[in-house]
């Protein structure tokens, strides 16, 4: 019964980190192609932006997200260190119950 409610939390917790905020940054949603590769082909902006279509809940039409590089990789990171997070307390956890 704990090992269900281990994966339940997992799971709960991997949905918790799709529902962080998405807000786009300055409004880099709104900005045409066009104006995205002028920012990105100067040579002083060192945080590129980078676009991608993103499947949506409750509809196959996706959705334009653009993030600046600097903030996908954050996010990357710190999705990652919630996992790792959850995937010890899931060991340590089931370390306790076989030593009951």
């Amino acid at each position: 019964m704990k090992s269900l409610f281990i994966v339940y939390l997992l799971i709960m917790g991997l949905a918790f980190l799709g529902c962080t905020s998405t807000r786009p940054v300055g409004g880099l949603n709104n900005l045409s192609d066009e104006d995205i590769e002028a920012y990105n082909s100067n040579p002083n902006n060192t945080d590129k932006i980078v676009c991608r279509n993103e499947p949506q809940i409750g509809t196959r039409v996706p959705k334009r997200v653009c993030r600046k590089e600097s903030e996908i990789i954050r996010r990357a990171r710190q999705d990652q260190r919630t996992l790792e997070r959850i995937q010890s307390d899931s060991i340590h956890n089931t370390c306790k119950e076989g030593g009951n």
